[in-house]
């Protein structure tokens, strides 16, 4: 699988960069998991709804919630990989939040582990 790289786009004035494999789903990750639903013309339902639950209460339902939400939003939107609800883990440790998730990608059928920060805070 191939995706258009992002932030670096353009490589030279006639060169659009591209990433693949690993990379492009991690960057895919990335772009389905920080979008709002709403953001993206064309289709409303893309993205996630995490920011609604950004000061809300750190306790074990909303680790399932946030989970929940991750869950519905890479099977619907992310079909290059297979992915079990089981597989989607939350770590929090005070100053920042990362979720890791393991999938087996359906290109090559190889299991990989993506870790994506969703908050870090600054001391």
């Amino acid at each position: 699988m191939k995706s258009i790289s992002y932030p670096k786009i353009f490589v030279t004035k006639t060169k659009t960069g591209l990433v693949q494999d690993y990379d492009a789903t991690l960057q895919n990750l990335k772009l389905l998991i920080f979008s709002e639903k709403g953001e993206l013309f064309g289709d409303p339902y893309f993205g996630t709804g995490l920011k609604r639950f950004l000061y809300d209460q750190n306790d074990v339902v909303l680790q399932d919630l946030l989970i929940d939400e991750l869950y519905t939003a890479i099977a619907t939107f992310i079909p290059q990989i297979k992915i079990r609800r089981e597989d989607i883990t939350i770590i929090s440790n005070g100053t920042q939040v990362v979720c890791k998730i393991k999938a087996i990608n359906r290109v090559d059928y190889q299991t990989n582990l993506y870790t994506i920060p969703l908050l870090e805070a600054s001391v």
